[in-house]
């Protein structure tokens, strides 16, 4: 080989090493570094960001609103890119064009030149600093107005913090906007060519009546799962299925062209429709607020049930909170008319007495005597408020007597009695579409001493809505129905997908028995029972008081009591079944007993909610007597 062929040889080598070199070199940079340098036109990443789905609307049995959803949004913006003079010149390039002698008559070709050319003279001849320090003051002049918890302009960029080169990550800086005024501010942002900012479209559950039925209703948490009452419980349908969009971006986070990418719409949870009659709901709420005051307590349940079909027309429970402020849920999260429990003392009556007739041992007119107060056959002895000799059936649950109830217990025997006991539903969660539900608290106990206690209504536990339950059955010809919370589920378009029809458990009396328990009952709120105070003018009330002692520190207070109504009305086909309980009453303007504490409150309650339902008064009204 020449030594000319050699020089040359020589040198091609030496340029394949340089350009293979600065290849590698390249490659190692575009690799490891720093991204602040990489351009817009980079193939860059793709970015998978949520559509979050909107939840199902929650509607009464008139399809009125009980829940619903507002499009809100959250402000975030990237600090990273707010410090790079060549992303946020474009901003401040704008602020000047608008002042150039075509802007107004250009075309949008025409005015995106007059921005680059102003943008390409502002990078030349100003200081990074101070092109992101003017984008900034941009930018805080068009949010400031329309954000609330920013008096001045200095206190958005306070909460934006520093901004200074090699910054990263992302600060929000306003959430919950509402969709109206977003929509402003981003449409002001894009006119002005403010960057950094992301507009991240969400939902915010809404309760228009924030106050009823709120541990019915329930709740949801920051991503739209529901975490109590029906929100959770139905929360397979009323979540929706979130959707995405796929976006390519630059090194910078920057959206790469036009297009917006792929893009997965979300899917709308499915509406449901509950039982609960909101108009009905109002006036339960308005009266247990007032009996709770009057009562001096801070405790109780109101439950109101269609006997026929078991739906739950009202449900109210105290303590409560505002389902849109979320205050105090911690305290008073509980619904006391299906997860408290308490002795219901005499409503439980109704145990011994139907089971009585039922079994055919019985009826409305036979008597049992009362040993006139104390009967010593059981130690401690069974007791009465009064004496009371001979008593009927009727008279043992208008005087609500205990040892008039214990003598009909006998009859029925111990393992009878319990089976009743069950079969009305005690013992057991009724199986209503809530969430944390209790089942109470009975045993079949040896002890007879415990099965006396268990007939007038202590040694076991209960709920409001079980009693409810169980007074329905005496209400709709002996049927114990499942308590039907959720009507149907619809599609967005109102077309129904699941309709929850009635189910009847069991039969647990006779349409005769329950018909004699019924009249049998209305003697309580007649002239010489213990809930006079219970009656509604115009109508037939069958129902029965409960007073029972609370349990304190392992014993009975006989100074502390929870007072219950259970009542129904018309007598002859109730339409309505209504459940009062009052825990722990401190007032000193009355006994603390169900016929002083919870039967006015029935009283008021089914009076309004007759009228409400336009139900025709079976009984003459008798006027008082003009003054002589």
């Amino acid at each position: 080989m020449t030594k000319g062929l050699q020089v040359r040889v020589l040198m091609v080598c030496l340029a394949l090493v340089a350009g293979l070199s600065a290849l590698s070199g390249r490659l190692i940079y575009l690799q490891w570094g720093s991204a602040d340098d990489l351009s817009s036109s980079n193939p860059g990443r793709t970015v998978k960001r949520p559509l979050l789905a909107q939840n199902g609307y929650i509607v009464d049995r008139n399809e009125e609103v009980i829940a619903r959803n507002n499009p809100v949004t959250t402000i975030i913006v990237d600090k990273k890119n707010l410090a790079d003079a060549s992303v946020v010149a474009a901003g401040v390039a704008h602020a000047r064009a608008v002042l150039h002698e075509d802007w107004a008559s250009g075309s949008e070709q025409r005015r995106d030149r007059i921005v680059s050319s102003i943008r390409h003279d502002i990078l030349s001849n100003r200081s990074d600093e101070e092109i992101v320090q003017q984008h900034l003051a941009f930018l805080a002049n068009i949010l400031t107005p329309h954000l609330d918890e920013y008096e001045h302009r200095d206190d958005l960029l306070a909460k934006i913090g520093p901004v200074k080169r090699g910054a990263r990550g992302e600060q929000i800086l306003a959430k919950e906007i509402p969709e109206e005024i977003a929509d402003r501010i981003q449409d002001s942002v894009k006119e002005n060519r403010i960057q950094c900012l992301r507009f991240e479209k969400s939902y915010r559950r809404i309760y228009p009546n924030p106050k009823l039925a709120a541990h019915v209703v329930g709740l949801v948490n920051y991503k739209g799962e529901g975490v109590a009452g029906i929100e959770k419980a139905m929360s397979r349908y009323l979540h929706g299925k979130d959707g995405y969009e796929i976006t390519k971006r630059d090194a910078r986070n920057l959206p790469l062209g036009k297009t917006s990418g792929v893009i997965m719409p979300p899917i709308t949870g499915r509406d449901v429709q509950l039982a609960l009659d909101l108009g009905l709901q109002a006036i339960v709420e308005e009266e247990l607020d007032a009996g709770l005051a009057f009562a001096e307590s801070v405790r109780g349940a109101i439950v109101v049930m269609k006997p026929q079909t078991g739906e739950v027309l009202a449900m109210a429970s105290r303590p409560t909170y505002d389902l849109n402020k979320r205050e105090n849920v911690d305290v008073a999260g509980v619904n006391y008319a299906t997860q408290a429990v308490y002795e219901p003392g005499s409503t439980f009556k109704i145990i011994a007495t139907s089971a009585a007739i039922e079994c055919g041992l019985a009826n409305s007119w036979t008597r049992v005597f009362c040993h006139d107060g104390v009967c010593n056959e059981l130690k401690p002895p069974v007791k009465d408020y009064a004496p009371f000799g001979w008593l009927t059936l009727e008279e043992v649950l208008a005087k609500s007597s205990n040892i008039g109830t214990y003598q009909f217990a006998k009859m029925v025997g111990r393992e009878r009695f319990y089976d009743y006991m069950e079969a009305y539903g005690f013992g057991k969660r009724t199986g209503i579409d809530l969430g944390g539900e209790q089942a109470g608290l009975t045993s079949r106990s040896t002890n007879n001493r415990e099965f006396a206690s268990k007939c007038y209504g202590y040694a076991v536990n209960v709920t409001p809505l079980q009693v409810a339950n169980a007074y329905c059955a005496i209400a709709n010809g002996g049927k114990l129905m499942k308590p039907l919370l959720v009507k149907s589920v619809m599609m967005p378009n109102g077309q129904r997908i699941e309709t929850y029809e009635p189910e009847v458990i069991r039969q647990v009396i006779s349409p005769e028995t329950a018909k004699m328990m019924r009249r049998a009952l209305a003697t309580v709120t007649e002239p010489g029972g213990t809930a006079t105070l219970g009656a509604v003018p115009g109508f037939g009330v069958a129902g029965k008081t409960g007073t029972a002692w609370k349990v304190i520190d392992g014993g009975y207070d006989k100074n502390r009591k929870v007072a219950s109504f259970a009542g129904m009305l018309p007598v002859d086909n109730p339409e309505f079944v209504c459940v009062v309980v009052i825990d722990d009453p401190r007032t000193p303007n009355a006994s603390h007993g169900g016929g002083t504490i919870a039967a006015p409150i029935f009283s008021k309650v089914a009076g309004r909610l007759a009228s409400a339902m336009n139900l025709k008064p079976t009984r003459a009204v008798v006027a008082p007597l003009a003054s002589q």
